[in-house]
């Protein structure tokens, strides 16, 4: 009998053949003939030369931001956004300069809410040099205009710097793990993430617990104000959240009613919805413990999850929301597994997203009858027995992680008899990647975001 990591091996090898049309073998027979195979490609592996891996993976370009977004993104009365556009392979990175400094988006659909953010800060300025403002700031012994927007107007903030780590060390960190795609073990294990040294752990713990801080600490005077701007009382904008505290908190004491509506059309009320504004953190655990607990997902587990800091209730809300709409659907505990895995910003979005995607595909594609979580994010089994893998790229490249996730979910698809395997991107697939994924048997399909745009708004 072949040891495990030679059936693992063999499994992906077979996979990966059948799927170009090299082998129609199956089974033992196949399994004995390809032996004298494996055994020669192991001998001949390093002699292969150098210059085949330069052209094995695809290298991220930069982009230009008018080529990739609308008039009203790239240029509005209070922000431009930077012309050269930074990928990581599969999100882009834009800087956007403003009124009130510079900011850094990680995605298209982020950079929607920074400048959803800045029109906010907007009418925040504006509204503390109004004449009720100013007179019940006064009444209450608070300078106006506010401090913090005083502050972000002669002196704006700094730009972030340098090129992040994005989402790519996200597959890394799942390669051990797709070595035992095969395996019929159920319970997720993460690798470690080998590049991450003590002092950046040690950071990521600080930062945490800062997060965590952060977070309970939002009053219910500063969710209100961010229902007004549409946008969410847990951002990480800390420009936003201070002018935010500092309105709440002089409108509290001074009592003055300013007939404010909000900014039409901005925003991220698609993302955050009325619970998050209306329920404090606490309440916001409750809901979403309840929603988990009626999946059947383990005790321990959603406990696990929600004590992650590293995700902000709302995304914790959104992400508890998708998995809840998954209803009847096997395997939904292995995306609270998955998600104890995330260690960015960038990271957290990236999932939520692809969940939704997933959930969405659920309810308006074919039904999936279970989730697949061996990878790195999420995939479904379809009710017809196809595998579905989504991503909420913006634009993906032929990268390592995208090969593994491809061979991943190939293997998975393989076991279960597949024939007609889908990919789905949030938006775009260079010709490199699409071409790579339709040799191998893929369905692909692109610009999901103009399909379901309310959701990402």
């Amino acid at each position: 009998m072949l040891d495990l990591t030679m059936e693992i091996v063999l499994v992906k090898i077979s996979c990966s053949l059948r799927r170009r049309g090299l082998f129609a073998m199956q089974g033992p027979k196949f399994k004995s003939s390809l032996v004298p195979l494996l055994a020669a490609v192991v001998y001949l592996l390093p002699l292969l030369s150098s210059a085949a891996e330069v052209d094995k993976y695809e290298i991220p370009q930069e982009r230009k931001a008018a080529d990739i977004l609308p008039a009203e993104l790239l240029k509005g009365k209070h922000h431009s956004v930077g012309d050269q556009v930074r990928t990581d392979g599969y999100l882009n990175y834009y800087t956007i300069t403003s009124d009130y400094g510079e900011f850094e988006a990680v995605s298209t659909a982020t950079l929607r809410i920074r400048i959803g953010e800045i029109g906010a800060i907007a009418e925040l300025e504006e509204l503390s040099k109004t004449e009720v403002f100013i007179k019940a700031a006064a009444d209450a012994g608070v300078i106006a205009p506010l401090k913090s927007i005083n502050q972000i107007v002669t002196h704006p903030v700094d730009t972030v710097t340098g090129i992040p780590s994005g989402i790519g060390r996200m597959f890394k960190r799942y390669r051990r793990q797709a070595g035992e795609a095969v395996d019929t073990t159920k319970e997720f294990v993460a690798d470690d993430d080998t590049d991450q040294t003590v002092d950046e752990s040690e950071d990521d713990s600080n930062i945490a617990l800062n997060l965590s801080a952060s977070y309970f600490g939002v009053t219910s005077a500063e969710r209100a104000w961010s229902q007004k701007l549409g946008t969410d009382p847990y951002s990480n904008n800390q420009t936003l959240r201070a002018s935010i505290k500092e309105v709440a908190w002089a409108e509290s004491l001074g009592q003055f009613g300013t007939g404010f509506v909000g900014i039409p059309g901005i925003g991220i009320v698609g993302q955050v919805n009325k619970v998050v504004w209306s329920k404090d953190p606490y309440e916001l655990q409750d809901l979403n413990r309840a929603r988990l607990v009626a999946t059947g997902a383990d005790e321990e587990l959603i406990a696990e999850y929600l004590d992650n800091p590293l995700m902000s209730p709302t995304q914790q809300t959104l992400l508890t929301a998708s998995i809840a709409k998954l209803a009847d659907v096997d395997g939904r505990a292995g995306i609270l597994r998955q998600a104890l895995n995330l260690k960015t910003d960038a990271e957290v979005r990236f999932f939520v997203r692809t969940v939704a995607l997933l959930a969405w595909y659920h309810h308006n594609q074919r039904p999936i009858v279970s989730v697949i979580t061996q990878a790195a994010t999420p995939g479904g089994l379809t009710d017809d027995g196809n595998v579905v893998m989504l991503f909420a790229v913006d634009h993906v490249y032929w990268t390592e992680g995208i090969a593994l996730e491809e061979d991943m979910f190939a293997a998975l698809g393989m076991a279960a008899g597949d024939n007609s395997p889908e990919a789905w991107f949030l938006g775009t697939a260079s010709d490199r990647c699409r071409n790579e994924l339709i040799a191998a048997g893929w369905d692909v399909h692109e610009n999901l975001a103009h399909i379901i745009a309310a959701e990402f708004q």
